[in-house]
């Protein structure tokens, strides 16, 4: 199945998501949507460190690692 990062934008709009960059002792961030999620991990550095975005689902989570929340952010950017 192929990523589409403007549906995954649409369908977690009101999903609760965390960042997560890959440092030591950092803690997670929460948000309130995957929008929310990929301003907070754009202005903080997703452009050059390694970061985790998960989206927190019921039954699930669904988590993007560096490439796809790069791609993401891409795509909020085309989306704004």
């Amino acid at each position: 199945m192929t990523f589409d990062p403007i549906k995954a934008l649409t369908n977690y709009a009101d999903a609760e998501c965390s960042v997560q960059f890959w440092v030591a002792g950092t803690p997670a961030s929460v948000f309130a949507s995957l929008e929310e999620a990929l301003i907070f991990a754009r202005d903080n550095g997703a452009g050059w460190k390694d970061v985790e975005i998960t989206v927190h689902l019921e039954h699930e989570d669904i988590v993007y690692a560096t490439g796809k929340t790069r791609t993401l952010i891409e795509a909020l950017r085309r989306k704004s």
